[in-house]
């Protein structure tokens, strides 16, 4: 799965324009009021910037690179050097609480990632849910039109689940569900998307795939998952699962994201007849 807690760069430059931005300005004002005691506690703010966005490691750098300006401009400026007690307890208490801030946004943010990693995957299969596979479809049909590419869909159907259920009972059932997900998910590249597309079928997006690729795909996923052993009872520990494959691609069956499920659908019903 790819991984979402990483921020865009555009952010990471914006924090980072803001952190010179903050920093420059309280040195600018230093240098032309020549008030550094009164002055200094500025340097804070880029501090805090850096905590926030970099988390503890920033705030780190960011409070070195102030204790240095600071120092060059206590010595630049020909200020008192009677306050350098009071410059270093202070610029010490802030490193301080730029580290902690940064501790406090760090397990926000992982705590955020968590929070939006629950919200698109599915709970028992720990795929993708349908409505986020069906988002992924979209973009990438979109980016295919835009630069002339291919991709594919490959929908697997698991067959005889309901007599599992009722032979081994609805536990079991759902231990097969999660598994056969982590194999069709360990089955396909880093950047495939795996999906759960419905109670007990499953849906995998191929950039770039073709008509023969994807084919290929689905005929690999399906011996695979017939030589897999799922987890059964006392009485029978070991039982195997069979599925239907069935595919569509772009641009050959459509190119929109509706009209190639609607075709891989359409497939796998004729399939499962």
């Amino acid at each position: 799965m790819p991984n979402i807690q990483q921020r865009p760069a555009s952010m990471h430059l914006a924090s980072l324009v803001l952190v010179g931005i903050t920093g420059v300005f309280a040195t600018v004002l230093v240098l032309t009021t020549g008030d550094l005691l009164t002055l200094w506690p500025l340097y804070v703010v880029p501090i805090v910037i850096a905590a926030l966005a970099y988390h503890v490691a920033g705030a780190v750098l960011v409070s070195a690179l102030c204790v240095a300006v600071v120092a060059m401009l206590l010595y630049g400026t020909g200020a008192d050097t009677g306050m350098l007690p009071e410059l270093v307890v202070g610029m010490v208490a802030f490193t301080i609480s730029g580290v902690v801030i940064g501790v406090q946004a760090q397990r926000a943010s992982q705590h955020n990632f968590l929070l939006e990693e629950a919200s698109i995957t599915d709970p028992v299969s720990g795929l993708y849910k349908r409505e986020f596979f069906e988002r992924r479809l979209f973009e990438e049909t979109r980016r295919c039109e835009r630069y002339d590419l291919t991709c594919a869909i490959v929908l697997v159907q698991l067959q005889c689940f309901d007599e599992f259920k009722e032979k081994f009972g609805h536990y079991k059932a759902e231990l097969l569900i999660e598994h056969l997900g982590e194999v069709l998910r360990m089955s396909v590249r880093d950047h495939d998307v795996v999906g759960r597309y419905g109670p007990i079928t499953f849906a995998l997006l191929l950039p770039f795939g073709t008509a023969e690729s994807a084919a290929a795909v689905a005929e690999r996923l399906r011996l695979l998952v017939a030589d897999t052993e799922f987890e059964g009872d006392v009485l029978e520990p070991v039982t195997h699962c069979t599925v239907t494959t069935a595919l569509a691609t772009y641009p050959q069956d459509g190119c929109e994201r509706d009209v190639l499920l609607s075709a891989a659908e359409a497939r796998l019903e004729g399939a499962g007849l």
